[in-house]
């Protein structure tokens, strides 16, 4: 059993680059700020996971919820498709409002599905090669 144990520590730094090449690519990309952030370090014998902290809510989704805004008196942002006429930026309009209600977002459990479906796969071929 030891013996397991030993490869298993040995094998955990490419265990760890491995499930972040699996992370980053299975992570939603809007601008790419999630997936480039995500990190996976072997930390003794642990692996540990981190992004950017609305990563959690991508993975766990959110309920409902009112935004409201924390340093100004009103939120300003951009509603529509930018559609492209001839060089010029068309569609977009500029909303200004005191708050909004938010719908809330449908979980993405990308992490848990990486997690569940290749990291035991993962960590026997890297045990195998040591």
């Amino acid at each position: 059993m030891n013996e397991i144990v030993e490869k298993l520590e040995k094998a955990l730094p490419e265990i760890a680059r491995r499930i972040q090449n699996e992370l980053t690519l299975a992570a939603p990309v809007d601008a790419g700020r999630l997936r480039n952030s995500i990190k996976v370090k072997a930390e003794g014998n642990s692996l540990v996971i981190w992004m950017v902290g609305y990563g959690k809510f991508v993975e766990f989704g959110t309920p409902p919820h009112v935004i409201t805004p924390e340093n100004k008196k009103a939120l300003k942002f951009e509603v529509g498709r930018i559609e492209r006429l001839k060089g010029k930026k068309k569609g977009k309009k500029e909303v200004i409002v005191k708050k909004v209600k938010h719908p809330g977002t449908r979980p993405n459990p990308f992490i848990r599905n990486i997690l569940q479906n290749k990291l035991k796969k993962i960590i026997i071929e890297e045990i195998m090669k040591q």
